[in-house]
């Protein structure tokens, strides 16, 4: 056998090779690209639920300012709307009628 008649299988090997290195490497790139747009996908949603939380916030501060820079009578008034309607609360001698009907 020649050197010609060796190299042609020797470089047939190195050729499949790098074939299979080339193909795995594409498909690890793949998969890994995959897997970062799914976690940026959930990073987008935790940031949006983040947000809608802020937003929420921020309307219960204002809020809070509007009440802590309100008169006595405003703030009186909202005393009493709270001791009403969250905790069941009715003035004296006032008399308080509950539909049991559920309509």
């Amino acid at each position: 056998m020649s050197k010609q008649e060796l190299k042609k299988p020797l470089l047939n090997l190195r050729y499949v090779l790098l074939c299979i290195v080339v193909l795995v490497f594409t498909v690890y790139s793949v998969v890994t690209l995959v897997d970062l747009y799914s976690q940026i996908a959930e990073k987008k949603s935790e940031l949006e639920d983040i947000n809608n939380e802020i937003t929420i916030q921020e309307i219960k501060n204002e809020e809070m300012n509007e009440l802590y820079n309100s008169s006595d009578e405003e703030f009186s008034k909202y005393v009493e709307q709270i001791a009403r309607e969250d905790l069941d609360y009715m003035r004296q001698g006032e008399r308080v009628f509950v539909n049991v009907s559920g309509d």
